[in-house]
Order: C-alpha cells, then sequence, then structure tokens
C-alpha cells in the first residue's frame, strides 16, 4: 500500500513541473532528483541541520489572511463647501479630513501538500471570509526565500472617519414671484469627528501584487526552510542575516459615477496605483529550546528605491447635486411652516443623480519610505510527523499631494503533515 501511494504522489509531482514524455521519465526523473537534492542540505553542517530520513512529504494545511487598508484625505474646507453658488447654505472653516477604512473579511482556506525532499506542490480551497482572488507562489532553498502573492477582491462597505467645522445658514424666505431666496445669518462655526460605517453606492475594486526574496547568509548553520517548509530539520540554535529586495504593486479603483461623493471627499481622486521597489537587510534566529521544537523570527526593515503614484482625477456635480436636494427640502419646510404642518422628513439622496467626468492622470515619484517585513514561525518535529505554524505581516505606504494612507497584509498558515 505504501508503495502504491509513493508513486501516486511521484506522478503528481512529476506532472506538476511539465514532464510530458513517457520515453524520457527515468532521465527526467534523476533530474528532479538531483534538484531536489540541491534545494535540501548540500554543503551545511549537519551538527545544526539535519535531513529527515524519509525524502517524501504530505500536509493537511490551512491559511488565514486578510487586508487592511487606511486612506487619509485633507482638503480645504471652504473649498469643499463654499457657502454661496452651489453651496450657499454651508461655509466650511478650516480643513477637513476624511479617512476611510477598508478591512477585508479574513479569508480562510484549506489545501494540501506534497513533496519530494526540496520540492513541493499543493492546492488550496477557500472555505470562508473574504471572497476574493488569490494566488500565492512559494519557493525556499538552502540560501534563499522567494514569494509572489496576488489578491484582488472588492469591499462592500468602509469604516471612515470624517472631522472638520463649518457654519450654517437657513433659507428665511423665498418668493415664488422673483426666484429669490432670502437667507438667515451664518450661525457660529460647528465641529464634527466621528466614524461610521457606510456601505459604497458601488463596491470599491482592490488587488495588490507583492513580491520579496531574500539572500540567508550563514546557511550552512541556518535553515529557512526547517522553519517555514519542514523540509530539513533544525537540531541547534542559529543565526543568519538577510538581505531582501521587495516589490509593491496596488490599485485602488472606485471611479463609478455612484461614488462621486467619496471622490470629491478624496480631493477628486477616483483612482490610485502605487508602484514600490524596496531593498533592506535583517535578521533571522532559529530557536531550539528543546528536541523537537523550533522557533524561528525575522525582521527585515526596508527602504523604498522606487515609489510612484499614478493618480486619476474626477470632477462631478456633487455639489450641484447637494444644492438642489437641500434647497427642494428648504422650499418644503416653508411651504409645511406656512400651512401649519410638520416638516416633512429629510428625503434620502439617490447616488443614481450623480455623474463624475474625467480631469486626466498624473504620476508622481514621491520621497523615500520605510517599510517593513516581519515573520514568526513556531514547529514542532517527532520522528515522521510534524506540526507548524507560521506568519507574515508587511506595512506599504503611499502618498500623493493631499493624499496619503497604508496597507497592511498579513496571513498566518498551519499545517500537520507526515514524512514517508
Amino acid at each position: 500500500m505504501k508503495r502504491k501511494l509513493i508513486v501516486t504522489l511521484c506522478a503528481v509531482l512529476i506532472s506538476s513541473v511539465g514532464m510530458a514524455q513517457e520515453g524520457e521519465s527515468k532521465g527526467l526523473l534523476h533530474r528532479v532528483k538531483q534538484l531536489a537534492d540541491a534545494t535540501m542540505v548540500h554543503g551545511v553542517d549537519t551538527n545544526y541541520i539535519k535531513t529527515p530520513a524519509q525524502p517524501w512529504q504530505v500536509s493537511i494545511k490551512s491559511r488565514v489572511a486578510q487586508t487592511d487598508l487606511q486612506m487619509h484625505s485633507t482638503v480645504d474646507g471652504a473649498e469643499l463647501f463654499d457657502g454661496g453658488g452651489t453651496m450657499p447654505l454651508i461655509l466650511g472653516v478650516g480643513d477637513m479630513a476624511t479617512d476611510p477604512r477598508i478591512m477585508t473579511r479574513v479569508s480562510t482556506s484549506v489545501g494540501v501538500k506534497v513533496g519530494y525532499k526540496g520540492l513541493s506542490v499543493s492546492y488550496s480551497l477557500p472555505v470562508g471570509g473574504d471572497k476574493g482572488q488569490n494566488l500565492s507562489l512559494r519557493t525556499a532553498g538552502r540560501w534563499y526565500s522567494v514569494n509572489l502573492r496576488w489578491h484582488k477582491f472588492k469591499a462592500k462597505n468602509a469604516r471612515i472617519h470624517y472631522a472638520g467645522a463649518a457654519k450654517y445658514r437657513w433659507i428665511e424666505d423665498y418668493s415664488e414671484q422673483t426666484d429669490e431666496v432670502y437667507f438667515t445669518d451664518w450661525s457660529e462655526p460647528e465641529s464634527w469627528d466621528y466614524s461610521e460605517k457606510e456601505p459604497f453606492a458601488s463596491p470599491v475594486k482592490l488587488q495588490t501584487l507583492i513580491f520579496d526574496g531574500c539572500y540567508i547568509f550563514n546557511s550552512k548553520k541556518f535553515s529557512y526552510a526547517a522553519a517555514y517548509t519542514q523540509k530539513t530539520i533544525q537540531v541547534r540554535s542559529a543565526g543568519a542575516p538577510i538581505v531582501g529586495l521587495m516589490g509593491y504593486y496596488s490599485d485602488f479603483k472606485y471611479n463609478d459615477p455612484r461614488n462621486a461623493e467619496l471622490i470629491y471627499e478624496m480631493d477628486g481622486i477616483g483612482r490610485l496605483r502605487q508602484y514600490q521597489v524596496s531593498v533592506g537587510g535583517g535578521y533571522a534566529y532559529n530557536f531550539v529550546p528543546a528536541k523537537g521544537w523550533l522557533i524561528s523570527g525575522m525582521f527585515m526593515p526596508m527602504v523604498t528605491i522606487m515609489n510612484r503614484t499614478k493618480i486619476n482625477t474626477y470632477t462631478s456635480n456633487v455639489k450641484e447635486v447637494a444644492h438642489e436636494h437641500l434647497t427642494d427640502y428648504a422650499v418644503a419646510c416653508l411651504e409645511a411652516e406656512s400651512a401649519g404642518e410638520e416638516y416633512p422628513e429629510f428625503p434620502e439622496l439617490s447616488s443614481d443623480r450623480y455623474t463624475i467626468e474625467s480631469a486626466g492622470s498624473n504620476s508622481r515619484n514621491n520621497r523615500i519610505a520605510l517599510n517593513f517585513t516581519g515573520r514568526l514561525s513556531v514547529t514542532y518535529n517527532w520522528d515522521r510527523y510534524f506540526i507548524n505554524a507560521n506568519g507574515q505581516f508587511n506595512n506599504y505606504n503611499f502618498k500623493h499631494q493631499a493624499m496619503r494612507g497604508h496597507l497592511n497584509d498579513w496571513f498566518i498558515n498551519a499545517s500537520v503533515g507526515v514524512r514517508l
């Protein structure tokens, strides 16, 4: 039975790396074996790193992940609410800030991984949380680690914080003959500072692409694979300096006419794309507190060497629609007062009344920014079985004129496996 299982797993592994010629299978199998051996413990100090006696590895794995985007925009209140023309009832005072925060639901997936020495293939299925699309690729050798993650999703609501101040006045009288409106005096400035969860009239579309790779020094005594893929076993504590390269691309898109109010509050920006390339250095350490245990941590600050933002801006009829909506309500209130009736309820403003028009796009290079990545892993090995939990956290910052923000991206992997 065991022999049949090994043959089946071998067939799966071979097909995953594109081996198509049946007559050359023996030669290809030999080359795969050489590659697998090369990615394991060739040239390491066996007092620190051991090779499992069993070459095959089968594990059940799970993953939870989340993306957290926070944006901040500051605009001149007097420009936003000008107190005349299209906004005669409100006059902005000082700066006004809008801070949307978009957090995906925590996504969960389960899958299976099959490996032979230094090579492996895996397959996962989403089971809950974020309904977006995800693609994750990882490879690790004796002296390197490379990760690629792509995430595309839609956000239907956000927690938005508002802060600012304004003066108000009311329609005191209205002449139907002359179509002239008479206003009260301006009130004293009234401030607001509150947060609420708001649905987007049209979902915000977001996608991120993150690449990170690192070169590991002291690979004779330190094994990255022991902590994150369990293809080797770290038997004595050791650390290693590391240097890394990270690429980051994000696209935040909400340029739908129904989102005109959000675009207006975000200083006319309806789409923002960020390109970053960062380099850095840090340290990783594998701590072996007792036989079978491994606690591994890594922290690497990174400095951006390319930090470019491209935005698309839009004009809209938000002011005109808001003025018409408020004026209609104020007139309805005056009519109700004249008739001795109660004021009507304030009507809801339909987002379908909004229109937007492209005002062009522009790009700019931003100042050097500091990002960082951190990882943590805990593993326990028996003779043939192992359990592992590992996680990673990344932070990315962006800025364009009065708009700035950051994106946090994290995941936690857990697995239970057996060596055959």
